[in-house]
């Protein structure tokens, strides 16, 4: 941490999120958090650690590998792969204990041999495709016969069926409100197929952190918000009073400060040219770090709790910004992506500058910078998990 720039990670904020959303379920319903991409580039073991102890009742994961690294961390709680079954990696999921998901017959073959090799139960969820068009069972007849091959199986145990919705944060307009209740009602009809046919779906859940915040029709037996643990509402633009808490501020310091004659060229490509006389401070970080070059003559950071304008194309490593008029000197703090939503540096205006969502930033920034955690978790915290 010699450079300075570092991410905070207030897992105080992530376990209020955490408690915030688990207020808005029936007792009966359990939560879900997504910790994949490293839990949206916070940090995926303390995030986990933090939002389990917060009342979570599992976690779920894009990916094998990401599940292993959590069981390597000593974090024995439910785990779910949201992803397609890697036959290379279906003995490892037994072995762990980790929970698939399945979306045809051949999944379940795969895991009946895997489970009786191990002498394992394999534990599955069956994927149902409404409408996203990306992942699962298509039809009655397909999502049937996978049904049937698991309960034809000594060693797969179906956990429970799920979708996922895709336009769930547009429920606001009735283009996007149409789309999701269409998506709702088709897995009412799976369901309902599923269990008329005599099988029993111990769990189902197709919400994610908007249909988790849309209405309780939405939350069936478990909910797996994402975006929502990390402070930042799924569609901005709602009246809801739920208080979300950004979770993460990205910190870097000043190197270098300059006094620029005008008309003094800054960065690559020239892009910006100093209109008069103006100091002009390199920051210690860049679109390496996960600044786009997009925010370049649109992002602000924070000097000392003032705004300034970054000038210049973000480099790979460094950053400039303009600090004529303000106090500010080599070493002093800056803050590039700030938790307070109100301030021109917060990560949600950097995204809707871009045109983008928090999601990209968040999951954009680097593995060279080092997440710092407060408040620290009790070391003790991963056997009781």
């Amino acid at each position: 941490m010699w450079r300075g720039t570092r991410a905070i990670v207030h897992l105080d904020r992530l376990q209020h999120n955490v408690k915030i959303l688990k207020s808005l379920l029936a007792p009966d319903v359990r939560l879900m958090a997504t910790v994949k991409a490293n839990a949206y580039g916070h940090g995926a073991h303390e995030v986990s650690l933090a939002a389990l102890a917060a009342g979570a009742d599992q976690l779920g994961v894009a990916m094998a590998e990401e599940a292993m690294a959590l069981r390597q961390f000593g974090i024995a709680a439910p785990i779910m792969i949201f992803g397609a079954l890697p036959p290379r990696a279906a003995n490892a999921i037994v072995e762990q204990g980790i929970t698939a998901t399945v979306a045809s017959v051949d999944d379940v073959r795969l895991l009946d041999q895997v489970g009786r090799i191990n002498d394992k139960p394999a534990r599955v969820h069956v994927k149902v495709d409404t409408g996203m068009g990306r992942l699962g069972v298509r039809d009655e007849a397909e999502m049937l016969a996978v049904l049937t091959a698991i309960e034809d199986s000594s060693y797969v145990q179906l956990e429970g069926m799920f979708t996922h919705l895709s336009s769930a944060d547009e429920m606001q307009t009735e283009a996007g409100f149409s789309y999701t209740r269409m998506q709702r009602d088709r897995f009412l009809a799976a369901l309902a197929t599923a269990r008329r046919a005599g099988f029993h779906v111990p769990i189902a859940h197709l919400a994610n952190s908007a249909g988790l915040l849309w209405d309780a029709s939405f939350h069936f037996d478990m909910v797996r918000p994402g975006i929502a643990l990390y402070g930042y509402h799924p569609a901005p633009d709602w009246d809801t009073p739920v208080e979300l808490l950004p979770v993460l501020e990205l910190r870097s310091v000043i190197t270098r400060i300059a006094s620029m004659s005008r008309g003094e060229a800054i960065s690559y490509g020239r892009l910006y040219r100093t209109d008069a006389s103006e100091r002009i401070a390199t920051v210690a970080l860049g679109y390496a770090d996960g600044v786009p070059r997009a925010l370049a003559n649109k992002g602000y950071v924070e000097v000392n709790g003032v705004p300034a304008p970054m000038v210049g194309k973000v480099c790979m490593d460094q950053l400039m910004v303009n600090v004529t008029d303000m106090e500010a000197r080599v070493g002093d703090e800056v803050v590039v992506y700030s938790a307070d939503l109100a301030s021109k540096a917060s990560l949600a205006r950097h995204a809707e500058v871009m045109g983008t969502i928090p999601y990209e930033l968040l999951c954009g920034i680097g593995g060279r910078v080092p997440r710092e955690c407060h408040p620290k978790l009790d070391v003790g915290l991963h056997d009781a998990l």
